[in-house]
């Protein structure tokens, strides 16, 4: 007598392939969210490598700034420290991974980019050639405010508190505050940067 041949029946197979396809489900669901868990990951730790290399660079080369004449023509009250809310202006050393020298700093918001510009110092005394000027380099993006504020000495010996702007062009406060909102996962913390060079008594008072 033959053995009854036996199969799967067409309810056990749709009943395996229903399975499958829940147990596919569940793994792609579990991929997706690994590969967005690592965007996110990846979103912060660029988010948080800018802001730190803009906060290195910004306290490296304000604590730099030196008593050089930051104007450019002969149009402009001289001075060498121009600080308002959103702009500043000052003569520092360049980093040596940077290209080094003496430059003119031009740090400002604009848009939502926080950009720096170098032009090589040249003083008033010397007869050459223009100083040469690359482009405005973006230090930080998506911010949706910066707020700069300075705090030293008056010319009359009194400490200002922190102020929005600095009127003393020919003096160099003792410190600056760096205040910013920026979009994004990272939050920028309060930057308060101590010029190493204080000379908020001034050579000249205004």
């Amino acid at each position: 007598m033959k053995r009854r041949q036996q199969g799967f029946t067409l309810l056990e197979i749709m009943i395996v392939l229903s399975l499958l396809g829940v147990l596919l489900t569940l793994v792609g669901g579990a991929l997706l969210g690994a590969n967005r868990a690592v965007q996110k990951a990846q979103r912060y730790t660029d988010s948080l490598d800018e802001i730190r290399a803009a906060q290195q660079f910004l306290r490296t080369a304000i604590s730099e700034a030196l008593p050089l004449d930051v104007t450019e023509d002969d149009s402009q009250t001289d001075g060498f420290f121009v600080g308002s809310a959103q702009r500043l202006q000052f003569v520092a050393t360049l980093p040596g991974v940077l290209g080094g020298g003496i430059q003119r700093f031009t740090l400002q918001l604009v848009g939502r980019d926080v950009q720096v510009a170098f032009a090589q110092f040249e003083s008033a005394a010397q007869v050459s050639v223009p100083a040469s000027r690359a482009e405005p380099q973006v230090l930080l993006r998506h911010v949706e405010d910066l707020q700069l504020s300075y705090r030293g000495t008056s010319p009359k010996g009194q400490a200002t508190g922190w102020i929005s702007a600095w009127p003393w062009t020919k003096r160099l406060p003792s410190a600056v505050r760096i205040d910013a909102t920026v979009s994004g996962p990272v939050p920028w913390v309060s930057q308060v940067v101590a010029l190493r060079l204080n000379l908020s008594g001034g050579a000249t008072d205004q």
